[in-house]
């Protein structure tokens, strides 16, 4: 049980972390929806999304998609749909166990009484903003992953006739080399090494302090045993609207 509590603790850290990106739990859930939307309209999405399809029309059921009148080539554009649904309620309710009040009390007693004000203030200069443009591509491809890592297990726990996509778990190389972030990281390190911005370093370092809070006021106690199941349940209803059903 106290391994099973630990490993909670541990998801938790990592997809809120995901999100804190030096900012109150109120901003993260707002800005959510449209992240997501801007994640998945990326090359890297784009890409995602492609290979999705690809075994979507592998997969579908033909009988069923003849007599609810779905063509295979419309199969891509329906499993985005779905499975932009479903990551955005996943990355809602895990910000969402995070309790403001405490966030605040936590990031004010580490960081300072006007550290929240503060950086609301840094994010408006002209350093910190290039360094959020350049970082952006590596924070979308994390969500997509996030995103595409729980549905394929949700697919393959529940047993449901589909094909993985997350590049990590099938060995798909090409589809890695998609991914941005070394990319992102290469900008970053050009960045620092030729760039100095005092703004910057102290954005980045109540960043962190940010993060720890986001961690420490995590709602544990309330929270249901995560994984897959808890984040994804239900999706197969939709999956069966194209045509997806269980493995034999």
């Amino acid at each position: 049980m106290k391994l099973c509590k630990l490993a909670i603790a541990a998801t938790l850290s990592a997809y809120a972390t995901t999100f804190a990106h030096a900012q109150s739990p109120e901003q993260t859930l707002a800005e959510q929806p449209g992240l997501i939307r801007d994640a998945f309209a990326s090359d890297y999405g784009k890409a995602m999304v492609a290979e999705l399809g690809k075994s979507l029309r592998t997969s579908a059921d033909p009988a069923c998609l003849k007599s609810k009148a779905i063509a295979p080539d419309q199969l891509e554009a329906r499993g985005r749909d779905i499975v932009i649904k479903w990551g955005t309620r996943m990355m809602e309710g895990i910000a969402s166990i995070v309790d403001p009040k405490v966030y605040a009390e936590k990031f004010a007693s580490t960081a300072g009484p006007d550290a929240a004000a503060e950086l609301e203030r840094l994010k408006q200069d002209a350093a910190v903003k290039r360094y959020l443009a350049l970082a952006q591509p590596m924070r979308l491809a994390k969500i997509l992953d996030s995103i595409f890592e729980q549905f394929d297990r949700y697919v393959l726990v529940s047993k449901i006739r589909l094909a993985a996509v997350f590049p990590l778990a099938t060995g798909n190389e090409k589809l890695a080399r998609r991914d941005p972030t070394a990319a992102t990281e290469k900008k970053l390190d050009k960045l620092f090494a030729t760039t100095k911005s005092a703004a910057r370093d102290r954005y980045l370092a109540l960043s962190e302090q940010a993060s720890a809070a986001t961690r420490a006021a995590m709602k544990k106690d309330k929270v249901p045993p995560l994984g897959p199941l808890a984040f994804f349940k239900g999706v197969e209803a939709d999956l069966s609207e194209i045509c997806i059903g269980a493995r034999q």
